[in-house]
């Protein structure tokens, strides 16, 4: 077996190393389905990035998620520690890289980008935008999705608290108190 360098010299490798490491948690039918390769090509290429440590995967499900690795460390994208308290699937992930790669981007947009089914697109939107990680803007008959971070987080709820003390809804010490404890968050 070659050094993990020459793994990325043969071009059909290098384009599945190339996805994967835009789309991490790709799984193995959508690579399949965008580089349009047999079963026996496409695993070999996996398997021969898999033992230059190039990448890793992971199964979910009986299914296998693809991962870029470097020095041995599995990466993504999206930081680890940032998603750790959400849970997300593979597939979320991925959703999610391709919306900080291109805020305001539209649900066909990440069809195309992805490679996912709209089906599958839609119900994983709606659980980040649950978990308030991503916002959806309508402009007219379009809809565009836009990753949230922890800052923008804070600031939309210290604006809300702003408001609610404005209007009375909340007292000041009430105010302070929520504030003190976003801060701390």
């Amino acid at each position: 077996m070659s050094t993990g360098d020459d793994a990325l010299e043969h071009e059909t490798r290098r384009m599945i190393f190339d996805h994967i490491q835009a789309y991490p948690g790709v799984s193995y039918s959508v690579l399949k389905r965008v580089f349009r390769l047999t079963d026996g090509t496409l695993r070999y290429h996996l398997y021969y990035l898999e033992r230059a440590e190039k990448i890793k995967f992971s199964l979910e499900k009986g299914k296998r998620f693809y991962y870029p690795q470097y020095n041995g460390i599995s990466c993504s994208a999206v930081s680890p520690e940032t998603l750790k308290p959400f849970d997300l699937t593979p597939i979320q992930v991925r959703i999610l890289t391709a919306i900080k790669q291109a805020p305001g981007i539209s649900q066909k947009e990440l069809i195309n980008k992805t490679g996912l089914k709209r089906y599958t697109i839609v119900n994983n939107l709606k659980k980040l935008l649950k978990l308030d990680i991503v916002r959806k803007t309508p402009n007219g008959r379009n809809v565009f999705y836009e990753y949230i971070t922890n800052e923008q987080l804070r600031y939309e709820i210290l604006r809300g608290l702003v408001i609610k003390l404005l209007k009375k809804e909340i007292d000041e010490d009430t105010f302070l108190e929520l504030k003190r404890k976003l801060e701390k968050a």
